[in-house]
């Protein structure tokens, strides 16, 4: 038995308390494992943390690393005289309507060999001596039996039934909720709308031209204040925050769930070191975690390289078969087929979370009730000292995630997420219907849908570091993908505007019009709101100037005052967001490029409206390096983040 020890246990708990090292060698399982040579501190240690985590000892000792999985399983099969299989053909795998529970247990499973089926089982240390009393009473039953390790099996399953199940989550929100889909970008009576639209505009600018001109000067005026008034709320309500949060109520640590978190990535081999030393960090019992890293099956470089990362017992990497569009959403989706955990958080690959960030939001989620089914976690832009854009990013993304959010959570208004450190409980996320595999926006559509089954959306403290793009070849692609989806998520929401309505209630219509349209139009139109302006200058300067009215003069100083708000609104909100660290960081005199910034902006909108018509559902990928500057600027952030997250979670009992 020797040798399913492994010569460097990951173990996290060797230096538990002594209180807390009580000898539970009584029981069959404790003293099986202490008979196999097995340490009496690291029994002790599995046994204390398998009464804490509701779990057995054997599920401890594999999960920090004591014992070698496919060494233990080997070494059960020749105990019970089983045949062992370190590899399933997925051919022989008998697929039955309900396979896929096996993702979230341990067998059994069932092959089709040579004409006869054989069932695959998963023995445990607490029942080996109980199956072996069995086999002698039943000795026929070891020809129809035999033994493989859970990732084996669970690797079979994935593999059998790749191909209906990649089918069945692609079109599965198309067909159960047709309107709710980004499949279509829009439908025949929408294209109707639009088409009258623009010819009632044409028209009246052929026929009409100064008043349909001031006509769209005062739509265009109203919406974009309304805008501003929101931001401007959230600015002002920030300033009546405390400074910090306060503690959560004290939590029983005995019942913490098995959490999933899910890793999309694409072509990011050279992330893969980085993102899995960043996720072995999180602080939560390895046996209770649930870790996905979803690559596309054709991605060979970077699934070799997680597969040189020695993944832990929790971890498995997925590979979304080629089929449908190559999103994010559809391999997340794909992934949470298998999900076992009741709570499932997503992070990107160039992502950094604050370690007790999973702490935080279990317990935040135990602080409410089952209404709120999402957290947002802030995010922080570890780069913004490298360029101007980096640095405007970074403000966007404060003023976003520490002003804007948290005022809409706290007036409970819908939340368009950030596509990252989303946590949900998975009951929401199955109720909404997941993600939609064809909108390349994912995170906006799943908050309102969240918001219209009725969920709530939350924020947490601990934040999740991560770069931002540096130059304009890398910004506006990725700027193009986020208002293309934004364009997408609008067109859905508005196939059945009552229905809307309905769901989302008067306030929450208006302010996903505010966020969602205003975003777009803000883009699309910034430029317009120039000249507007530039054209009453124009007109009031001409010999004419007796024919423009108080009220047109009245518009232009509007349109002054709502590009200056709207500039000033945007510094300051992202500016009340920073800390002290990141605003010594920051170059002040890159503010004065804002208005480059939101040109910047206008431009990739144009062409997000292109690309929505010619490619819908292309994904276009944000390229990430891993930098030794980039690592350390990450470690500095987060370490304020997560001790500011950690504050709130005092009250949790310390594990055992």
């Amino acid at each position: 038995m020797a040798a399913i020890r492994t010569s460097s246990p990951r173990s996290t708990r060797g230096n538990l308390h002594s209180q807390n090292m009580r000898s539970m060698t009584a029981g069959p399982e404790a003293r099986f494992f202490l008979q196999c040579g097995i340490g009496k501190p690291q029994v002790n240690a599995a046994a204390a943390a398998a009464e804490t985590n509701a779990t057995s000892i054997e599920k401890e000792l594999i999960a920090e690393g004591v014992i070698d999985p496919e060494l233990y399983y080997s070494w059960l099969a020749g105990e019970l005289e089983l045949p062992f299989l370190t590899e399933i053909d997925p051919d022989q795998v008998v697929q039955l309507p309900s396979m896929d529970v096996l993702l979230h247990r341990d067998g059994p499973l069932r092959l089709s060999r040579a004409g006869s089926q054989v069932t695959i089982i998963v023995p445990e240390a607490r029942t080996i001596e109980a199956e072996k009393a069995r086999f002698a009473r039943r000795p026929g039953l070891r020809g129809r039996l035999m033994v493989a390790s859970p990732a084996t099996i669970r690797r079979a399953v994935w593999q059998a039934g790749a191909s209906d199940r990649v089918r069945k989550i692609t079109f599965e929100l198309d067909q159960d909720q047709q309107d709710a889909s980004a499949r279509r970008v829009m439908t025949g009576p929408q294209g109707f709308v639009l088409a009258l639209a623009v010819y009632t505009a044409a028209t009246g600018f052929m026929l009409w031209p100064f008043l349909a001109f001031t006509v769209l000067h005062i739509l265009l005026t109203m919406f974009l204040s309304g805008g501003i008034f929101l931001r401007l709320s959230a600015l002002i309500a920030s300033s009546f925050k405390p400074k910090r949060s306060p503690p959560l109520k004290r939590v029983n640590r005995r019942k913490l769930p098995i959490y999933t978190v899910l890793i999309a990535l694409h072509d990011e081999a050279d992330m893969a070191p980085a993102i899995v030393s960043r996720i072995a960090a999180l602080r939560w019992p390895k046996s209770l975690l649930d870790v996905k890293y979803v690559c596309e099956a054709d991605d060979e470089a970077t699934i070799r390289a997680l597969q040189a990362q020695n993944l832990g017992p929790e971890s498995e990497i997925i590979s979304t078969p080629a089929f449908g569009p190559r999103t994010k959403p559809k391999a997340l989706q794909y992934a949470l087929q298998g999900a076992r955990g009741s709570l499932i958080a997503v992070y990107d690959a160039e992502d950094k979370p604050a370690p007790g960030q999973l702490l935080e939001a279990w317990a935040v989620f135990c602080s409410n009730d089952a209404r709120l089914g999402c957290l947002q976690a802030p995010l922080a832009i570890a780069n913004l000292g490298r360029s101007w854009i980096s640095g405007l990013f970074a403000l966007e993304y404060s003023g976003l995630f520490r002003v804007l959010i948290p005022f809409l959570a706290q007036t409970r208004m819908p939340i368009p997420l950030g596509g990252t450190s989303n946590h949900f409980r998975r009951a929401a996320l199955k109720a909404a219907g997941g993600w939609d595999p064809h909108n390349v926006t994912e995170d906006a559509d799943l908050g309102i849908r969240l918001y219209a089954h009725g969920y709530r959306t939350g924020t947490l403290t601990s934040a999740t570091v991560e770069t931002a793009p540096t130059t304009p070849q890398v910004w506006a692609p990725q700027r193009t993908r986020w208002l293309k989806g934004w364009t997408q998520t609008w067109l859905v929401a508005m196939r059945r505007p009552r229905h809307t309505v309905s769901a989302l209630g008067i306030r929450g219509f208006v302010v996903f019009q505010l966020l969602i349209a205003g975003m777009l139009i803000s883009a699309l139109t910034h430029p317009l709101m120039f000249i507007f302006v530039a054209v009453t200058i124009a007109w009031l300067a001409s010999s004419t100037a007796s024919s423009i009215s108080t009220f047109q003069s009245t518009l232009m100083w509007i349109d002054l005052i709502n590009i200056g708000v709207s500039y000033l609104t945007f510094i300051a909100m992202g500016w009340r967001g920073f800390t002290a660290h990141e605003r010594g960081k920051m170059k002040g005199y890159w503010v004065l490029l804002t208005p480059a910034y939101w040109f910047m902006m206008s431009m990739a909108g144009w062409r997000a409206l292109g690309q929505l018509m010619s490619n819908t559902h292309l994904w276009e990928k944000t390229p990430h390096a891993a930098t030794p500057e980039w690592a350390a600027l990450a470690e500095n952030v987060g370490m304020q983040k997560d001790a500011q997250g950690m504050e709130r979670v005092k009250g949790i009992e310390p594990s055992s």
